[in-house]
């Protein structure tokens, strides 16, 4: 039986360019006539992390922050490590960059047609705020989604203080 290595997560470097090109091309097509250059002027504005299955690129998430709101710009895996935890991992990655940053609100917009990403959202606690009709440039609606922090963020403060 082969045992899958850990994810482990770090910042994007310059030699991750090609692998985001890839994968947002791939994984993004359905829902903009530019993913690629579009995904790359999200994570040239916003802080984005690389997921690794040893040291193999497997994901990308790019997060940015406003006005204490953490906003998940882009999220994308690659095909063979879809259902492998990945994008779980990555929104756990989003989720504790935004409680370092005092950020109270999560908040993404994704196709409402996704379902495996709308799944993904709702299964770590986000809930519909609003929908878009005809939003993405292929006409597809999107779900605004978000996620309260409050309450957690201050139990992380008090276990800090303790």
């Amino acid at each position: 039986m082969l045992v899958k290595q850990a994810l482990t997560f770090r910042q994007c470097e310059a030699v991750d360019l090609p692998f985001i090109i890839q994968l947002s091309a791939e994984a993004l097509a359905e829902y903009a006539h530019r993913p690629v250059s579009q995904t790359l002027a999200l994570v040239s504005r916003h802080r984005t992390w690389i997921a690794l299955r040893g040291t193999r690129r497997v994901g990308f998430v790019a997060i940015g922050a406003h006005d204490g709101v953490a906003v998940l710009h882009a999220l994308a895996v690659v095909p063979t490590e879809r259902g492998n935890g990945v994008g779980y991992r990555l929104m756990q990655l989003f989720e504790r960059c935004a409680v370092q940053q005092g950020s109270r609100r999560l908040e993404l917009c994704t196709a409402a047609c996704n379902l495996a990403a709308l799944d993904l959202f709702f299964r770590r606690g986000f809930r519909l705020l609003t929908r878009k009709a005809r939003f993405f440039a292929l006409g597809q609606d999107a779900c605004v989604l978000v996620k309260d922090l409050k309450a957690r963020e201050q139990r992380a403060r008090d276990r800090d203080a303790d």
